[in-house]
């Protein structure tokens, strides 16, 4: 047997993955949906949804929620955020980042001061619009990574947007597949939890077409766990339904997005 493979029993497994932390999202709802506690680090979180589904809200709530204080639990982390779509807003990751923060510190039993600035720049930025400078960011990513050791969680908003023009659907496979299984691998040797939006396409059957995920059917095994938000009757609620975990399989979970940030329906 080739002694570069390590063999473990179920036991281990599961005392590992039982064992890895999470992100939340501060509705305790969609936490459950999306893993134990929020987004596990080393697993692979795909969100999707139609405009407006809130997709880009939980990222930037994600993102926010890494900075929690270990004394809370949390990470005390630094993410990364990649926008291929001009979906971020640094006011609106300000306000959720503040808001987290102020909650953070009223459960506190001492009082902590809030930096706004260090808690911006806990928060890395990049535009990556475009398949080409998509592509070169990616494949410099681990270096960066590397480079910025504290960094737990990494948005992709969206996955597809890239792959829209300028390419075939052979070569989009192909090509997102090996992206894909770098990401993978970063996210398992560094203990990074990695979060993708993905859009809504139209696939059309022999007498009516249907809404589905971009990118194919292949693509939806990629990811640990898919996730599909959509708007409830009252416009400031979604609804999140899991379409694949090995946890909470076509569990839906309700949650609203306020000034705040994500927040539980009351």
């Amino acid at each position: 047997m080739n002694s570069s493979f390590k063999i473990y029993n179920c036991v281990e497994l599961w005392h590992r993955e039982t064992s890895l932390p999470s992100i939340p999202t501060f509705s305790q709802s969609l936490d459950k949906i999306l893993g134990h506690d929020g987004v596990q680090l080393c697993t692979v979180t795909e969100l999707l949804g139609l405009p407006g589904s809130g997709k880009t809200q939980i990222c930037i709530q994600l993102c926010a929620s890494v900075q929690i204080p270990n004394s809370l639990g949390g990470l005390e982390a630094e993410a990364l955020y990649i926008d291929t779509n001009t979906h971020f807003t640094p006011c609106r990751f300000k306000d959720i980042v503040v808001a987290s923060l102020l909650k953070c510190q009223s459960v506190l039993s001492f009082p902590t001061v809030i930096n706004e600035e260090d808690a911006l720049k806990k928060l890395h930025y990049v535009n990556a619009f475009g398949i080409e400078k998509f592509c070169a960011f990616i494949y410099g990513l681990r270096r960066f990574v590397e480079e910025h050791s504290n960094i737990r969680l990494i948005v992709i908003d969206s996955i597809a947007f890239p792959f829209k023009e300028g390419i075939s659907p052979g070569q989009r496979t192909g090509l997102l597949f090996r992206l894909m299984a770098d990401l993978q691998r970063l996210a398992m040797e560094k203990q990074i939890a990695v979060v993708l939006t993905n859009e809504m396409s139209t696939r059309v059957g022999l007498s009516t077409g249907s809404v589905v995920g971009s990118l194919g059917d292949a693509w939806a095994h990629r990811c640990n766990k898919r996730v599909l938000l959509s708007v409830a009757s009252h416009s400031s609620e979604r609804l999140a339904l899991s379409l694949k975990s090995n946890t909470a399989y076509n569990n839906v979970a309700r949650f609203k997005i306020t000034q705040e940030g994500i927040r539980d329906v009351e």
